[in-house]
């Protein structure tokens, strides 16, 4: 869901960029009224995205969470994901620039979010950019989801440890903390966002 929505996102606002300028220089309208139609469109085509993605994959992989709760979390995520590939967007001016920054926007998702590479084996220097990636949270939500209700059960017999809650403790998961993972994803969604539109203004203005 992630990259499947944010790729699109980052190659179009250097494509539409020559129309948005020339129909910014003649005020047919403002940054932010082309910010909130971009961003009502992605909305929708982004829950289409997901929604179709999930008809298609949750019974396939047979996940145990709600698939509402499931589809929100991918949601969120996605979203979050494309907010990053709208400041990148608005960054460069060429759409083969655009291209060239995609590893820019994805691997350090995958690098820092802490399920492909353990937090801890990250050096100290670099594992502030953990909080920078909305991986991180979707990843830790969705891992809630799933073995939030299998890690309050009892060990099995003769293990140490229940296997879903290891699993949750390897990922530094904590059920307490369901509400500031939701929160932080799209604090990093408005944030993005809203540097991505300070960026879009400041080079429009600065173009005329």
């Amino acid at each position: 869901s992630m990259f499947g929505t944010a790729m699109p996102t980052l190659l179009s606002f250097p494509e539409e960029r020559p129309v948005f300028l020339r129909e910014y220089s003649t005020n047919h309208y403002g940054t932010i009224s082309y910010f909130i139609s971009r961003l009502a469109m992605e909305a929708l085509v982004t829950f289409f995205q997901i929604l179709v993605l999930l008809l298609v994959g949750y019974n396939m992989v047979g996940l145990q969470s709600g698939f509402f709760r499931f589809f929100t979390i991918e949601y969120g995520l996605a979203m979050s994901s494309t907010a990053v590939a709208v400041l990148l967007g608005c960054a460069v001016e060429d759409p083969k620039m655009a291209t060239e920054f995609l590893p820019l926007l994805f691997v350090p998702q995958l690098l820092f979010a802490g399920f492909f590479v353990r937090t801890d084996l990250i050096p100290k220097a670099l594992q502030w950019a953990q909080y920078l990636c909305s991986l991180t949270y979707g990843v830790r939500l969705a891992l809630l989801a799933e073995f939030g209700e299998c890690a309050k059960k009892a060990s099995p017999v003769g293990s140490e440890m229940n296997p879903c809650k290891q699993l949750l403790t390897v990922n530094q998961v904590d059920e307490d903390e369901r509400g500031l993972y939701w929160g932080i994803l799209w604090t990093l969604f408005i944030v993005f966002r809203l540097c991505g539109l300070i960026l879009l203004r400041k080079k429009a203005t600065k173009f005329y």
